[in-house]
């Protein structure tokens, strides 16, 4: 008994067969933040729903317009962190989290942080820093930085032999960055949000 290749059942390559394009053009893979899921999902149905003509763009509010507003009410009050004062309930207006944390969300972008080398900075394991790419990275600001392939936060510092990027713990070692490293800026630190 000779064994011999055992013939497939399928048909093989159909032409038709599987599945559809359904944007006109081949499709990648991503990963999407859970709490934006909604939105990318709701944008590619309206891409479906109004594909480009040959040559032409389709004309579509940008991604991060899509997202709702969370306003919360702010009160007309300042709290004081010393002696208690009255907390009557007078609320002055309403503030969008989002206009109020993000300058420019084309140019903003979140990331959680992984240790300790800015705790004298505010800076926590766990707190995740509002980071946007306009902001020119100035001497003194708190930047996200890839070094040499690495990435980390540190203060941005000018020394009389270079700059530096510093960290705010005694118990880390600061980064002179020479000629021979390679230094590129991800963008400033805006603004620390951290669970209390």
């Amino acid at each position: 008994m000779r064994n011999e290749p055992v013939k497939s059942r399928h048909g093989g390559t159909r032409q038709g067969a599987g599945r559809k394009a359904a944007y006109g053009e081949p499709t990648k893979t991503v990963r999407v933040p859970q709490s934006l899921v909604p939105v990318v999902v709701g944008y590619l149905d309206e891409l479906k729903r109004s594909p480009a003509v040959a040559g032409e763009t389709p004309v579509l509010k940008p991604i991060t317009a899509l997202r709702t507003a969370t306003a919360v009410p702010t009160l007309g009050r300042h709290v004081r962190a010393g002696k208690p004062t009255s907390g009557d309930d007078y609320q002055e207006d309403a503030v969008d989290l989002g206009r109020h944390l993000v300058r420019d969300p084309s140019s903003t972008f979140v990331m959680k942080v992984a240790g300790w080398s800015m705790r004298d900075a505010g800076i926590a394991q766990g707190d995740e820093l509002v980071v946007d790419t306009g902001i020119a990275a100035d001497n003194g600001r708190i930047v996200v930085a890839e070094v040499d392939g690495e990435l980390t936060v540190k203060r941005l510092k000018r020394t009389d032999t270079g700059w530096l990027l510093q960290a705010s713990n005694p118990d880390f070692a600061d980064i002179p960055i020479g000629d021979k490293n390679e230094l590129h800026i991800w963008g400033v630190v805006t603004r620390v949000l951290h669970a209390v």
